[in-house]
């Protein structure tokens, strides 16, 4: 396995990113291999591995990316000058946006491809994962808490409702063709039902 320079390794990892990134939004984590993201990439097979341990970890990295990239919208929207509804749900329409619009995520929301992420990711990377997603949405549900804006509720049971609203894309077939209605009336109910009166 050749060694690279810190140049070349940059570069090559850029590749695998946005090769891999590619390859699963359009084939899915199943269907694409370590074999063909290489092979776009220009290295050996043996050389992926420098880099990451499985496709499923790149996977997972490129998750956290685009994750990463939708949080800093959703910061900068916490931070406009809104009132408490307009910004509550205002995270959810920029989450439902970013999910709906982001072909990699609207991906990784397929009912067989997350569930086949996490049976193959290393559970301390999923349970880390989880974790950095708890501490993010407690930190904001306290900030809000203690400016008076939510419920005074567990942070933790008000993170499992946000993270149930979002699972509604996961839906949209059974749904049907009233499924923006639907979503419009279950954002309006939880706004209010989340906002202090």
């Amino acid at each position: 396995m050749p060694k690279f320079s810190e140049m070349e390794r940059e570069a090559v990892r850029t590749c695998l990113m946005s090769t891999g990134k590619e390859l699963f939004t359009q084939y899915g984590l199943k269907k694409t291999s370590v074999d063909e993201i290489v092979k776009a990439c220009g290295i050996a097979k043996g050389s992926f591995y420098a880099f990451f341990q499985s496709k499923e970890e790149l996977y997972y990295t490129i998750m956290q990316e685009e994750e990463s990239f939708k949080d800093q919208k959703i910061r900068e929207m916490l931070n406009s000058e809104r009132s408490p509804k307009e910004l509550l749900k205002g995270l959810f329409d920029l989450s439902f946006e970013m999910l709906e619009t982001n072909p990699f995520l609207k991906r990784v929301q397929q009912r067989d491809e997350y569930e086949l992420l996490i049976r193959k990711l290393p559970k301390d990377k999923l349970e880390e994962h989880i974790q950095a997603d708890n501490r993010a949405g407690a930190e904001l549900i306290k900030q809000w808490q203690e400016k008076q804006v939510i419920i005074d509720e567990d942070p933790e049971v008000i993170i499992g409702l946000l993270r149930s609203v979002m699972l509604l894309s996961l839906h949209r077939e059974e749904i049907g063709d009233k499924f923006d209605q639907v979503k419009e009336l279950l954002l309006e109910c939880v706004t209010e039902g989340l906002l202090r009166k």
